[in-house]
């Protein structure tokens, strides 16, 4: 009986030194919102039909709109993993730059195969990360800036890490 208790400790303990998944929208989070653009031509010749990319914003665009930077998010990813270098004094101070963040395709937030009413599931087309740039950048043209207008995209591993 012992053996048993102590295992189920040892799982426990390991259980809490596992990374906390992205938190949840908050009431103090800005509102996502969501462009929706239409058809968006893959690379593959296809298209995802009705697509909308999901986002959030944090601060404000300057006169000069020279203040934008995007940041992205894995495969699966949302806007969420970046929290911790949103905020004041922080990397991504609102206070001094207009933050984009967007969601990833596939993530069930921007268009993906679990909320396509017309491609769902399996009819869901291949998309790679070419894709999701083009996505991104028509986001950022069609909202706030034109393609010759200066802008700081980062991006951390795409692999989630």
């Amino acid at each position: 009986m012992r053996m048993s208790f102590a295992w189920l400790v040892m799982a426990c303990l390991f259980l809490l030194m596992l990374p906390a998944p992205a938190g949840a929208h908050g009431p103090n989070d800005p509102p996502h919102q969501t462009h929706c653009m239409g058809d968006l031509k893959l690379e593959s010749g296809d298209a995802i039909k009705d697509f909308c990319i999901s986002y959030v914003t944090h601060g404000t665009l300057n006169a000069n709109k020279s203040n934008a930077i995007l940041m992205v998010t894995a495969i699966g990813g949302n806007h969420h993993r970046i929290d911790y270098l949103i905020g004041p004094g922080r990397a991504l101070d609102p206070s001094k730059y207009f933050i984009i963040a967007t969601d990833a395709i596939g993530n069930g937030l921007t268009t993906s195969p679990s909320n396509s009413k017309v491609q769902p599931r399996m009819q869901f087309p291949k998309f790679n990360i070419r894709d999701m740039v083009n996505s991104q950048q028509r986001l950022v043209a069609e909202s706030w800036l034109p393609s010759s207008a200066p802008l700081w995209a980062a991006c951390r591993r795409c692999n989630g890490r």
